[in-house]
């Protein structure tokens, strides 16, 4: 099993502050390469963590979702703005998010119809994410759970392990265009209706359940697969 020392805390707890400091500033954080990754945060400790992070295997602590690679940014990414949800009285702004082009056209078509059906439209807010990213990530919800891997393992994948960086198994989160806990949106009528009509346009639930991938049931998370390889 993993041990982080107490340097190894402290770097990651400054790592996790600047992150939430820059975050607003650098709309284009999904597409992050490693090396830009390694540029903004580049002490010599602070890389030293990053690689360390990489060599966690999420099967040593009963993850099972596939091995999915590292692979490039897709050529074909679309910027999604201009998402807004309604909280209360106030509007608010989704930051940009990405897809695949392929997958953010099943989106838009999905979207429409569920809108002419219920009356209903989704968000997309969290779409493609760059395995340099998702290194960024899984390291700021680390130190949230106060470094507890397995627990952290169960809500957010490694790089190479998530299928928000795989554009062949395109992970998407959704969300109400009015506010709810992300655990809620069971409970949405949206929810309800892609559990039925989803698959039409090649939305899957990725984590239902009881599932036996060792990952939460995670309402909100969908992929887009127009193969057969679907949960």
């Amino acid at each position: 099993m993993f041990r982080f020392s107490k340097k190894d805390k402290k770097i990651g707890k400054q790592i996790a502050e600047k992150f939430l400091k820059i975050k607003r500033e650098e709309q284009k954080f999904p597409l992050l390469s490693f090396r830009e990754l390694y540029k903004i945060f580049n002490k010599k400790e602070e890389i030293t963590l990053f690689k360390k992070i990489l060599k966690i295997n999420p099967r040593n602590y009963g993850i099972k979702t596939p091995f999915y690679g590292i692979s490039p940014v897709p050529k074909d990414i679309v910027s999604i703005k201009n998402q807004t949800y309604k909280k209360g009285r106030a509007i608010k702004k989704v930051d940009t998010q990405y897809l695949p082009k392929k997958t953010y056209l099943a989106f838009k078509k999905m979207n429409k119809i569920m809108q002419k059906e219920i009356g209903r439209s989704l968000n997309i807010v969290s779409g493609y994410r760059s395995p340099a990213y998702q290194l960024l990530l899984f390291l700021y919800f680390l130190e949230k759970n106060k470094w507890n891997l397995r627990k952290t393992l169960k809500k957010v994948a490694l790089p190479g392990w998530s299928e928000h960086g795989y554009p062949k198994r395109q992970g998407i989160d959704f969300a109400p265009k009015t506010y709810c806990k992300m655990e809620d949106f069971c409970k949405r009528k949206e929810y309800k209706w892609l559990l039925k009509n989803a698959s039409r346009f090649g939305f899957y639930l990725s984590f239902p359940k009881n599932n036996k991938l060792g990952i939460m049931f995670e309402p909100w998370h969908w992929h887009y697969s127009n193969t057969t390889e679907n949960c």
